[in-house]
C-alpha cells in the first residue's frame, strides 16, 4: 500500500456562498496590490542554475532561467543572501552587506537581472540579514578594537567574573548568563583582543548586531536604500524573532518538564526572542521603504516579508495597521511545521483557521510550506502527496511561497555521503537524534535528464545531484500532461480568476483524510478542491456536505491517479455516480 493514494479533484460549479463549513473567510475589502495574490517563488541561489560552470549556482544561471517562472505564471522572485560571504551558514554571515559574492557573479550581472525581469514584469525581493553579521565583516573587526562609531555596533557583555579576570587572567572567562546559541552551545564567545564576550544566537561566526544603537538602525536603512535603489521591489528580513535581546541579560527559564539546559530547545527563549521593540522596528523599516518609494516617484508599493517563527498574536502585530502599516508578509510558516501523522486534515484546518481569524482589516494571507531549513513536502508525506499540498497552497487566499524545485515535487537528497555535506551548522531544536544537515533539501534544481540534471556542465556540482533526476526533471515532466509541473501550472493559471483572487473561502474537515476547499464569488464559478490525504479510497458526496450546488459538476483538475480528468461530469447527489477517492 503506498503511503498516499491520493485523490484531487477541483471542480466548477455556479453556486453562492453559504455558511456551512469550518471556516467562512470573506475579503472585506480586496486588495488589489501587484503582491496581494502573488505567488514568490524562492530561488536558492547555489542550487537553481550553475551559469558560469563552476558547479555553483549564480546569477547569470537565474538569468537564463527566467522563462521558466513566466511559463509557470510566476510573478515575484525571493533571492537568497547574495552578499558577500565567508560561507560559514551560507551567505546568512554577511561580510559586506554591498557587495555580491564572487561566488554568485557581479553587481553588472545583478543589475542585468533586475532589467531581464523588469521585461518579463517579474518583481525581485532579496534576503536581508538584520541581525548579525559574519566575523570577518569590516564593522565587526572594528568594534574589537572599538573604534569609534562601531565600538558598540555588536552585543558585548563583560564576564560574570570579570573582577577576577582583572586580577588573574588566567582564570576562564563564565559568559553574562545561561543562553545558548540556535546551533549548540553558549550564545557567548569571548574575545581575547577585547576582553569581553559577544553575543551570537546563532554560530560564533555571526555576531549580533546591537540594535538598540542609533548608528546601526541607520546603517540597517543604509543598506535598505542601497539594494532599492538597485531595483529590488523589496525584502525578507531574516531572523526578525531574535533583533533585541532582554537588556537586563537574566537567566532564561527551563521549559516545563525539562531538567537540563545544554539543548537549545530546553530553556524558554523569553528573554532572547520576540522582544517588544521588534514589532516597532519592523514598522520603522516599513516606513521608510514606503517613503523611499514616494521620494522616487514609484507607483508601485514596496513589499516587505518578515520572517518569525512566533505565535500567531505575535505575528498579526507585524502587519501594523492602516496608519501605521508593518509587513505585509509576515511568513505564516506553521504548515512548514505541520507533522505527519493521524491528525493532519486537523492540523491543517486548525492553522488556516486560526490565520484567518486573527488576520487584521484589509491584510493579506500567505502560506508557506517548505523552505530552506525544513525538509521537502515529497519526503515528509510521500511523492504522491505533491499535487494534494499544489492544490491546497494554490487554492487558499492570500499570497503563497514556492519553494524552488517544488513545482516538480523534488525530494530530499538523502543519498548524501558525510564527506559530501556542506552544512555544518544543524539548529538545536528537537530530539538532537531526529536532526539532519539542511543540505538534503537544498540540493541542485533538476532542469533535465543530462548530466547533473542539466545544472551545470562542471563535472560535479556543490552538491550531488539527487540520483532520481533522470525521471525527475522540468523538460520530462513539461511533456506529460498529468505531471506535477503542469499540475503547478494549471492551479497557477487558476490563481488568475476573480474567484481566487477575491472571493470567500469555506472549509470542510470531513473525515481524518478528506478535507474540502471552497471558494466562490458571486455571479463568479465557484471552486471545490477535494483532497483525500488517507491510504484508502473513500466516497464523498458533496450534496451532503455542503448546499446550493448544481446537480453535477464539471472537472477543472485531477491530480494523476485520481482518475478524473478536465471536463469530466461529477454528480453530487446520485450514490451512483459519487467522488471516489
Amino acid at each position: 500500500m503506498r503511503t498516499f493514494d491520493v485523490f484531487l479533484l477541483v471542480v466548477i460549479a455556479y453556486t453562492y456562498a453559504t455558511v456551512n463549513g469550518n471556516v467562512y473567510f470573506r475579503a472585506k475589502n480586496p486588495i488589489n496590490e501587484w503582491w496581494s495574490n502573488t505567488i514568490i517563488y524562492q530561488v536558492y541561489p547555489r542550487s537553481f542554475k550553475d551559469g558560469d560552470n563552476d558547479g555553483i549556482g549564480d546569477l547569470k544561471g537565474i538569468i537564463q532561467k527566467l522563462d521558466h517562472f513566466t511559463d509557470l505564471g510566476i510573478e515575484t522572485l525571493w533571492v537568497g543572501p547574495l552578499f558577500k560571504s565567508p560561507m560559514d551558514d551560507m551567505g546568512y554571515d554577511v561580510e559586506d552587506f554591498y557587495m555580491i559574492d564572487p561566488m554568485f557573479g557581479t553587481m553588472g550581472d545583478f543589475k542585468e537581472l533586475v532589467f531581464e525581469m523588469n521585461n518579463r514584469n517579474l518583481k525581485l525581493i532579496i534576503d536581508l540579514i538584520p541581525n548579525h553579521s559574519s566575523y570577518k565583516c569590516g564593522w565587526f573587526n572594528k568594534s574589537i578594537k572599538q573604534e569609534g562609531k562601531y565600538k558598540d555596533y555588536y552585543m558585548w557583555r563583560n564576564a560574570s567574573n570579570q573582577d577576577e579576570l582583572l586580577i588573574n587572567s588566567s582564570i576562564t572567562p563564565i559568559p553574562p548568563n545561561n543562553w545558548l546559541s540556535m546551533f549548540g552551545g553558549s550564545a557567548w564567545t569571548w574575545n581575547e583582543q577585547r576582553n569581553q564576550f559577544y553575543l551570537h544566537q546563532f554560530s560564533k561566526e555571526q555576531p549580533d548586531f546591537d540594535l538598540r544603537n542609533p548608528d546601526v538602525n541607520k546603517q540597517i536603512l543604509n543598506v535598505i536604500e542601497f539594494w532599492m535603489d538597485k531595483g529590488v521591489s523589496g525584502f525578507r528580513f531574516d531572523a526578525v524573532d531574535f533583533l533585541y535581546e532582554n537588556i537586563s541579560l537574566y537567566d532564561e527559564p527551563l521549559r516545563p518538564g525539562m531538567s537540563n539546559l545544554t539543548e537549545y530547545s530546553e530553556p524558554d527563549h523569553i528573554y532572547t526572542t520576540n522582544q517588544p521593540e521588534v514589532i516597532n522596528t519592523v514598522l520603522e523599516w516599513k516606513a521608510f521603504m514606503d517613503n523611499y518609494t514616494k521620494s522616487k516617484n514609484i507607483t508601485i508599493s514596496s513589499l516587505m516579508a518578515s520572517e518569525a517563527y512566533a505565535d500567531v498574536n505575535i505575528l498579526m502585530q507585524y502587519y501594523g495597521n492602516s496608519t501605521n502599516p508593518g509587513a505585509q508578509i509576515p511568513f505564516n510558516l506553521a504548515l512548514v511545521r505541520c507533522p505527519k501523522d493521524d491528525h493532519i486534515v486537523e492540523s491543517i484546518d486548525n492553522i488556516i483557521q486560526i490565520w484567518l481569524a486573527g488576520l487584521p482589516e484589509n491584510a493579506v494571507a500567505n502560506w508557506v510550506m517548505e523552505n530552506h531549513d525544513t525538509s521537502r513536502l515529497s519526503s515528509k508525506f510521500g511523492a504522491e502527496s505533491v499535487p494534494i499540498f499544489t492544490a491546497l497552497k494554490l487554492a487558499l487566499p492570500g499570497i503563497e511561497v514556492t519553494y524552488y524545485g517544488s513545482e516538480i515535487g523534488m525530494e530530499d537528497n538523502m543519498y548524501l555521503r558525510p564527506e559530501q555535506i556542506k552544512d555544518t551548522n544543524i539548529a538545536g531544536i528537537g530530539d538532537p537524534k531526529l536532526r539532519k544537515p539542511r543540505d538534503y533539501e537544498r540540493c541542485p534544481m533538476q532542469w533535465d535528464d543530462s548530466s547533473n540534471a542539466g545544472f551545470t556542465e562542471e563535472k560535479k556540482s556543490w552538491l550531488p545531484v539527487n540520483p532520481n533526476y533522470y525521471k525527475l526533471n522540468v523538460e520530462t515532466q513539461k511533456k506529460i500532461p498529468t505531471s506535477n509541473y503542469n499540475f503547478y501550472k494549471k492551479m497557477s493559471q487558476l490563481r488568475k480568476t476573480n474567484t481566487l483572487k477575491n472571493g470567500d473561502l469555506q472549509t470542510y474537515n470531513i473525515s481524518k483524510s478528506i478535507y474540502i476547499l471552497k471558494r466562490s464569488l458571486l455571479e463568479h464559478e465557484s471552486y471545490i478542491v477535494v483532497m483525500n490525504f488517507g491510504s484508502e479510497t473513500e466516497t464523498v458526496i458533496l450534496s451532503n456536505i455542503m448546499s446550493n450546488l448544481k446537480d453535477e459538476l464539471f472537472v477543472y483538475l485531477g491530480s494523476e491517479n485520481s482518475a478524473y480528468s478536465p471536463g469530466n461530469k461529477v454528480s453530487t447527489i446520485s450514490t451512483g455516480y459519487p467522488l471516489q477517492l
